[in-house]
């Protein structure tokens, strides 16, 4: 493994245990055993490579999503958390320090804002496909399928924000997951939405 990637995978771990901001690059060279010259050889600063790696948490993001089934959008949508579910703890601090990391790091802000924009307007799409399909009510209006995506965005961080050690111990922790971020959307089906729903969950 090159060392550039053994640097981001151990602060992406140290990260994750004790919070961005109680980690400096000295910390990762000292766990590494490597110089800090060598760390900033290959960032810079923090922000840097704290910015590599929620490059990399989206690249991954989208080769899982290149499976999701547009053949049969709500079956994709119900399944999608699962595949995502790994992602998600392997960068956990995202979420747990996305408020501190948006505060701290200016340029990290405005790439999540417009990455969250554009990952809106594909969903957007298909809700919007989902009504025409009679699966998704038809009433709601953008207004409100906007509201319901902020509303899945804001349960997602915090069901990450809110684990616990002994939470990792728990076999059934993604299967929890995935239930806990479809439920959201079972009260916004149709009848007959509601009855596909009931099958790929059963």
């Amino acid at each position: 493994m090159k060392t550039k990637d053994k640097i981001k995978n151990t602060a992406r771990a140290l990260f994750n245990n004790k919070g961005f901001r109680n980690v400096t690059l000295r910390e990762v060279a000292k766990e590494l055993c490597i110089s800090y010259g060598n760390v900033t050889y290959h960032f810079k600063t923090k922000n840097q490579l704290i910015l590599n790696l929620y490059e990399d948490m989206q690249n991954e993001t989208l080769e899982i999503l290149k499976t999701f089934d547009y053949e049969n959008l709500l079956k994709g949508i119900l399944e999608a958390p699962k595949f995502t579910f790994e992602i998600s703890i392997k960068y956990l601090f995202f979420y747990v320090d996305f408020i501190e990391i948006k505060r701290s790091y200016t340029d990290i802000s405005l790439k999540l804002e417009q990455d969250n924009a554009d990952r809106k307007k594909g969903y957007l799409q298909i809700l919007q496909r989902l009504q025409l399909q009679e699966l998704l009510r038809g009433e709601l209006i953008d207004k409100d399928l906007d509201y319901l995506m902020d509303l899945s965005g804001a349960m997602r961080t915090f069901f990450f924000i809110n684990l616990h050690p002994k939470n990792f111990l728990d076999v059934d922790l993604k299967d929890k997951y995935v239930v806990y971020v479809n439920n959201l959307i079972f009260p916004y089906l149709t009848t007959k939405g509601m009855e596909k729903y009931k099958s790929y969950l059963g």
